[in-house]
């Protein structure tokens, strides 16, 4: 017991008295001096942290923890102690918040995709047929990624729901077909086979373009592909899925539901009688068609000077693309958390930190969207862990929070107060790293871009990573007065040791565990520099000598940490980007130390997501290029020509002049979300050219009609399903690009990209393809001998023949 140990005898007194312990120190069952403190809503706690390892799985980590706490909170033993166990901090909190928001759209968007189609056919059985095909080919698609072992997670449910739409553009194209055969006269089973047979190589073509795009992945950094490699895979097998249904199950459905309620799908192309009984959207419909029939003529008329118009326009897009729009690494998330750093000057004493971080604390209990508070403080380096309530319960974002937060720490004295927010996929600061050999120049340099950082509006919390030197008080031996008294060195560091931090005399062994015995001088013996200068050393022949009899005491600094990259020493200098994006914000801090001279061999340069924001753009520029190419290969080797890929090709510049215009709407900036979402632009703009290309080829081959009305008729006859495939797969895209959720960043600005690029690429098609098409036989006819001209255009004809198509 503690008695015991008071009560040991260590010697006796000249009269022979035992001198015991307790005769000449206090001894107590207690603890060392705390080196940190924790708190949650402002009660003492005792924190753990637990981190996963690198491959594995959040939620199931999270879900497995949250179940051993719960059988610690049915423990009565630790409730009637009053311990109580709460989770902080849970990242599986946001991830499962993002895949709950991910879902919400993939649900909606299939959802308006249906309601989409029912507006166009107007038909039950039709409606019906797709409404089977797109659960299918999910569940197709789900299969597939079992067998890659692919786990539903925020990107490949993303891809899920980028794909949504354009997981029935296949089935909508086979089954318009379908109709038309029908209402030619032809009986269902004939209709069904013909109909799939006509349109198999325009839907495996646009469907190969579309899945290529994916194959120069392989040319990126393995951080990209790591990110995006699930989202590529879930569009590929989703599209592969339609495909399938396209052609088996389409037709077969046709033929067992479809009837002749398939036959209504081209009643918008016929005349009626009886205008009193269409639709208000079927006459919409048709005056869409008709004015697509005037606006094409005309288009066609002035094809030369429609080609050069756009081209201006594109290259204004380009310009403001490339020169005008921001650019950051990854779209930027909002959690409902950050972290404020309090940083005192190194050496600080514990009791200091801890009365900081309660002014902190207090000014956080006034928040009206605190949910809880979490604090970790030690000597002179604190956190202090905040959650807010989720972003739909309060009027503020993370960002107006801190920013009121730090006009409100700005005035606690002798205190660097920062805030950062969680960067779960892309940082908000910028970095910049200084290098050169010695250390001390480095850290003026450091001080003095600081200082030029921190005087521009745009950034905040601008720090210096690097650790300051803590401040010691250096006790050097003379050597020659040490002798006179008969000591060494190592016997008064071990004396000074043992009575300032204590030295382990014994252990005290209890039923369950061991507890160190330390013996030390009282605190307020050793409280001040005046006690260290006075404390006592003993000779070999027992007499007694300050420590100040043989050392000379001088204030000092001990060592700090040494920062390296690439083998050189570095200190590197961040602040948080308040106004403008990575890019934008790059070019200010250029700006601002344009005229700031640097020593020889000492230099600057951005790192953190700088870095792999250039790597990652010129990596995603080569794999544009180079899908292009493969995409022109395939579409070379299915047409048989030189000429009609580029045609068809001519539609993917035009996706730019949408994305310009959407991202310039929404306000985002070009990212690598962004970069993908254009490779994967590629291989979708191309799909409606790919079906216009082929249905001229079908007209002037198989019915031998002259180029000029075979382009027209292409264009009249393609109209209904383009519309079809190009509104399902935006409407599909619509519930992503609008969505303003907490992990909205990670997906949103790709859907935003497909979704502006594919609007206005699908326009300009309708147009534009077919004034290319007759330009490239144009040329291609200054090459041939010359022959009597045997057509003339005759517009009243050919609205009469087009009203019979």
């Amino acid at each position: 017991t503690i008695d015991d140990i008071k009560n040991i005898g260590i010697g006796t007194s000249y009269g022979g008295t035992i001198i015991r312990l307790k005769d000449i120190a206090k001894v107590k069952d207690s603890y060392l001096e705390a080196t940190s403190y924790a708190r949650t809503n402002l009660a003492p706690t005792v924190s753990i942290y637990i981190q996963k390892e690198s491959m594995a799985n959040t939620l199931k980590l999270t879900d497995a923890i949250l179940a051993e706490m719960e059988t610690f909170k049915k423990d009565e033993e630790l409730s009637a102690k009053g311990i109580r166990l709460i989770a902080v901090y849970n990242q599986g909190d946001f991830i499962r918040k993002a895949i709950k928001d991910v879902k919400s759209s993939l649900l909606f968007g299939a959802f308006l995709a249906i309601f989409v189609l029912w507006m166009f056919l107007r038909d039950f059985s039709a409606t019906l047929i797709i409404g089977i095909v797109l659960p299918s080919a999910v569940i197709c698609t789900f299969v597939l990624m079992f067998l890659q072992k692919l786990t539903l997670n925020i990107m490949t449910l993303s891809g899920l729901a980028l794909g949504s739409g354009m997981l029935v553009d296949n089935a909508i194209v086979v089954l318009d077909n379908i109709a038309k055969k029908r209402a030619a006269g032809l009986s269902h089973k004939e209709a069904s086979i013909v109909g799939a047979e006509e349109m198999w190589q325009a839907i495996f073509a646009s469907t190969l373009t579309t899945v290529i795009v994916f194959l120069p992945f392989i040319f990126i950094n393995k951080e990209i592909q790591m990110m995006y490699y699930g989202l590529a895979m879930t569009i590929v097998y989703a599209l592969l899925a339609s495909l399938l249904a396209a052609v088996s199950l389409v037709p077969l459905l046709s033929v067992k539901l479809g009837h002749k309620s398939l036959e209504g799908l081209l009643e918008l192309g016929n005349k009626k009688k009886d205008q009193q009984k269409k639709h208000s959207f079927e006459v919409f419909m048709k005056r869409v068609q008709d004015g697509y029939r005037k606006k094409l003529v005309l288009a066609v008329r002035l094809r030369l000077y429609l080609v050069v118009a756009v081209l201006c326009i594109f290259g204004f897009a380009f310009y403001i693309f490339t020169q005008k729009l921001g650019m950051e690494f990854l779209g930027k998330t909002e959690e409902n958390e950050f972290t404020i750093f309090v940083e005192l000057p190194t050496g600080a004493k514990l009791d200091v930190s801890d009365k900081v971080v309660k002014q902190v604390e207090e000014i956080l209990s006034d928040l009206p969207e605190l949910k809880t508070v979490s604090s970790r403080i030690k000597p002179w380096s604190s956190r202090v862990f905040v959650k807010l309530v989720p972003l739909a319960e309060r009027q503020r974002s993370n960002k107006e929070i801190i920013a009121d937060l730090r006009e409100k720490v700005k005035d606690i004295p002798n205190a660097f107060i920062y805030f950062e927010e969680p960067q779960s996929m892309a940082s908000k600061e910028i970095h910049i790293e200084l290098y050169g050999y010695d250390y001390s120049t480095l850290r003026q340099i450091a001080i003095n871009v600081s200082q030029i950082v921190g005087g521009i509006d745009a950034f905040v919390d601008v720090k210096i990573r690097m650790r300051e030197k803590r401040p010691e008080l250096l006790a050097e031996i003379d050597k020659i007065k040490a002798i006179k008294w008969g000591l060494t060195v190592s016997n008064i560091a071990e004396t000074i040791h043992a009575k300032m931090r204590g030295l382990v005399s014994t252990r005290y062994h209890s039923e369950a565990k061991e507890v160190e015995t330390i013996a030390r001088l009282r605190r307020e013996d050793r409280k001040n520099f005046g006690d260290v200068h006075k404390l006592s050393l003993v000779t070999d022949d027992g007499r007694i000598v300050y420590f100040e009899q043989v050392a000379n005491f001088k204030p000092g600094e001990g060592p700090t940490e040494i920062w390296r990259k690439n083998k050189q020493r570095m200190i590197e200098v961040s602040a948080t980007m308040s106004k403008y994006d990575l890019a934008r914000s790059v070019e200010v801090v250029k700006e601002g130390l344009k005229d700031m001279k640097f020593p020889k061999d000492y230099y600057y340069r951005f790192g953190g997501d700088y870095e792999k924001m250039i790597k990652g753009k010129k990596e995603l520029i080569f794999v544009a290029a180079i899908t292009i190419v493969l995409i022109y290969l395939v579409l070379a080797s299915l047409f048989a020509s030189y000429i009609q890929p580029m045609v068809i090709l001519s539609s993917v510049p035009l996706a730019l002049i949408g994305v310009t215009a959407a991202l310039f709407v929404f306000g985002k900036p070009k990212s690598v979300s962004v970069f993908i979402g254009i490779v994967m632009l590629s291989g979708i703009v191309v799909n409606n050219a790919i079906i216009l290309v082929d249905r001229i080829n079908h007209f002037m081959r198989q019915r031998k009609i002259n180029r000029y009305k075979a382009v027209l008729l292409s264009g009249m006859d393609r109209l209904r399903p383009i519309m079809m495939t190009s509104f399902t797969t935006l409407f599909g895209l619509l519930p992503m690009a609008l969505d303003r959720s907490e992990g909205a960043g990670l997906w949103s600005p790709l859907a935003i990209t497909v979704l502006g690029g594919l609007l206005v690429s699908t326009f300009l098609t309708l147009f534009i393809v077919p004034c290319i098409f007759l330009i490239f036989t144009d040329l291609g006819s200054l090459f041939k001998p010359m022959k009597k001209k045997t057509y003339e255009y005759d517009w009243k004809g050919f609205e009469r023949s087009s009203d019979a198509v």
